[in-house]
């Protein structure tokens, strides 16, 4: 019985150290395109890059430097606004009584119901009449705003599950609302915050539609229209884009999110971990 158990956890190791492998397969091919030279890429696909060409890294980097930083900023500003304005509003909702607040709590439930795909044309129009198109700052108001439904939801959820207790010994010491929710209920809350961080970071960055139609500027662009415009020119090959440096740009790209998920990854599985149980 010993014996077969050791046989089936020695298979899963190796379904899942191939499955593993798999995914590390697009990552490799990637990073080899990136440090080799496009006529290398197209005679010759699978040869391995040597040397490496460095100095498509130096071009993707001067030409995608500005992009990124724009993103980052706005990815930053308005993860602190949905986590500033939810964490009230969810607050709320888990400790407070009020007239209408489990109608109010069923309205975010149906708006979190709705495709986001449905909003785009009334949220289009709503910033082109509010002249807050072309500029990272409607941009940054209108992540803040769809953020806050999913973020209010899961929220609450975890507010509601904190003991009643420590919140009524700071009533008892004079404490008002709005302190007992950022000294007591964000601070126990920290590993589900970082993990909606972590979440809202991966959508607002990896996001092409609407800043698509909101900046049609080339010198408001984030990563992702850059990135799907990017096509320098090979002075090797005239009139073919340099592969090996559009590559690199990828490469780059990549790079924001492996750093987010490197330092808070500890936080995430831990907010995962502490959604399934507390839900």
């Amino acid at each position: 019985m010993l014996k077969r158990a050791n046989l089936n956890g020695g298979f899963s190791l190796f379904v899942l150290g191939m499955i593993l492998l798999f995914s590390f397969v697009p990552v490799i091919m990637m990073v080899t395109m990136s440090l080799k030279d496009s006529i290398v890429i197209i005679g010759d696909f699978w040869a391995p890059p040597f040397p490496p060409m460095w100095s498509n890294y130096n071009k993707a980097l001067l030409d995608l430097l500005g992009p990124a930083v724009r993103t980052i900023i706005v990815a930053a500003v308005s993860i602190i606004g949905i986590t500033l304005f939810s964490c009230v509003a969810a607050y709320a909702f888990a400790r407070l009584k009020f007239f209408g607040k489990e109608f109010l709590f069923y309205l975010v439930i149906f708006i979190f119901l709705v495709p986001g795909v449905l909003t785009l044309t009334p949220s289009f129009v709503l910033a082109d009449q509010l002249n807050l198109r072309n500029s990272l700052a409607g941009l940054t108001i209108f992540y803040i705003g769809g953020g806050q439904v999913f973020s209010i939801f899961i929220l609450r959820a975890f507010f509601q599950s904190q003991p009643e207790e420590i919140f009524e010994s700071a009533r008892i010491d004079g404490s008002n609302e709005i302190h007992s929710c950022f000294s007591i209920a964000v601070p126990l809350a920290r590993p589900i915050l970082v993990t909606m961080a972590i979440m809202n970071f991966l959508s607002i960055y990896n996001d092409l539609i609407w800043p698509l139609l909101m900046l049609p500027s080339r010198d408001n662009w984030t990563m992702t229209i850059a990135l799907q415009a990017y096509q320098p020119p090979n002075e090797r090959l005239p009139g073919r884009p340099d592969l090996g440096v559009i590559t690199a740009g990828y490469v780059f790209a990549s790079l924001p999110i492996l750093v987010v998920f490197a330092f808070g990854m500890k936080y995430y599985i831990e907010g995962l971990t502490s959604g399934a149980i507390k839900g």
